[in-house]
């Protein structure tokens, strides 16, 4: 059903309330770990030199470092060493090294999400300050956290654990998972790929990339309340097996995938004989509300309830495309989802320098970087921290929940929400005073 009609936005971006999205509640600093969680996605976890750095929020030990104190600053995870990557749910952390086959994670518990099944599940217990060793049978190549879940690649298989309320752990059950579980592959398409090369979790629902050699498979499991899993939310709201996205546009090969809160996003790239970057199309599918598909919200799908009505498309919509590239064009080097807004890093396809950032999506906290609270259904640019220019030498970004980050000429800059010191700044005293424009993480 497809309604055409203006209507009020009515964005709800939690991930279970609306206290997801404006991450209200108060601080602590004392060793009391509440009954439960009411301030979501507030921290973040970036690297210097690989090593651990964490900010924000702490009231689960989610920063890692052995207290319950929140920090306005980056701070250094002790004793993890060398690591490659990290992600960020709702109220944990996990990192990895692709040296090794084990997860490190910490925070909240509740659900089973640290991987551990000696670390309590009991609220007012239900977490742990300190990393816990999460094992694989192979070497871990990725992760990502969605919500209150966590998911791995390792030997080349996808492993999640963690809330499953929704089947997004993808053991085709709706059961929490304390310990990783493989990814089912008793599916009623043919059986999955040999290799899996990247995942990525939603608020509630999860994604895969499997490389088929000259091709790529991205699959998705989990809640489908907005399209998120690539079919019709009217059919199946969830959908506790992997199921494989109709990407039947792409006539190039998928490289990369993210989630945001409650959509999904593939890269395409085409390449000549020699691997050079000939195309691009960033495709994205779910909710899109708040501008996350790039689409006018009357230019999509409509689900009806009550009085309101919400934006979406099942079907994968463009949001960026480049053809014909060649040495200096711009393409797109690496994209990131928060819950609502989207961050694409782009540079000169043989460049190594002078990146710069765009983003779309919902802006309320200033999450765009562009000097306004005005969501934007349009790429636009990041500006410097003078709002002169846009932001230049950037190498890295990142998105989690409503603020963003960016690593520029060797330092990292933060925008967006802070009202827990997300972005390693001293944390406004009123939604008011959240950066619009990017500041330095102090402490980095």
């Amino acid at each position: 059903m497809q309604i055409r009609r203006r209507f009020r936005l009515l964005i709800c971006a939690g991930l279970f309330t609306a206290a997801a999205l404006s991450g209200c509640g108060s601080s602590s600093t004392t060793e009391t770990v509440p009954t439960t969680v009411s301030i979501y996605n507030s921290h973040s976890v970036i690297f210097r030199n690989n090593s651990t750095m964490t900010m924000g929020y702490n009231e689960f030990g989610q920063l890692g470092d052995g207290t319950l104190d929140n920090r306005a600053a980056a701070t250094m995870v002790p004793g993890l060493g060398h690591m490659t990557k990290g992600a960020v749910g709702a109220a944990h952390t996990l990192v990895f090294s692709n040296h090794t086959s084990v997860v490190m994670a910490w925070g909240y518990n509740g659900y089973g999400q640290l991987g551990d099944p000696s670390v309590s599940t009991t609220a007012g217990l239900a977490y742990s300050s300190t990393p816990r060793t999460v094992q694989f049978g192979g070497l871990v190549s990725d992760v990502a956290a969605g919500g209150f879940h966590s998911l791995a690649v390792a030997g080349g298989a996808v492993y999640g654990w963690g809330y499953n309320g929704n089947g997004q752990v993808g053991d085709g059950t709706f059961t929490n998972q304390t310990a990783p579980v493989k990814l089912i592959n008793d599916i009623a398409e043919a059986p999955l790929p040999a290799t899996a090369v990247q995942v990525a979790g939603g608020g509630l629902h999860s994604l895969a990339l499997f490389d088929e050699g000259a091709t790529a498979s991205v699959y998705a499991w989990g809640s489908n309340s907005y399209g998120q899993l690539g079919f019709s939310p009217y059919s199946t709201s969830s959908y506790g097996k992997p199921k494989k996205v109709p990407l039947a546009e792409v006539t190039g090969k998928v490289e990369q995938i993210a989630a945001g809160g409650k959509f999904s996003l593939a890269l395409e790239v085409v390449r000549d004989g020699l691997g050079n970057i000939t195309g691009q199309t960033l495709w994205g599918w779910g909710f899109g509300g708040a501008g996350q598909l790039a689409v006018d919200p009357e230019d999509l799908n409509m689900l009806v309830t009550g009085n309101s009505a919400t934006a979406f498309s099942h079907s994968p919509r463009v949001l960026y495309t480049v053809s014909g590239a060649g040495p200096g064009t711009t393409v797109i080097k690496k994209f990131v989802a928060g819950l609502d807004h989207v961050l694409l890093l782009l540079g000169a396809r043989d460049g190594v320098s002078s990146w710069t950032v765009q983003a779309l999506g919902y802006n309320f906290f200033g999450q765009l970087g562009n000097n306004t609270n005005t969501t934007s259904f349009a790429l636009v640019n990041t500006l410097n921290a003078d709002a002169s220019a846009p932001l230049t030498g950037v190498t890295d970004i990142a998105a989690f929940g409503n603020h963003s980050l960016a690593l520029a000429n060797g330092v990292w800059y933060g925008w967006g929400s802070n009202n827990m010191g997300q972005l390693g700044s001293p944390a406004p005293v009123s939604s008011a005073g959240n950066p619009k424009l990017p500041v330095r993480v102090e402490g980095f």
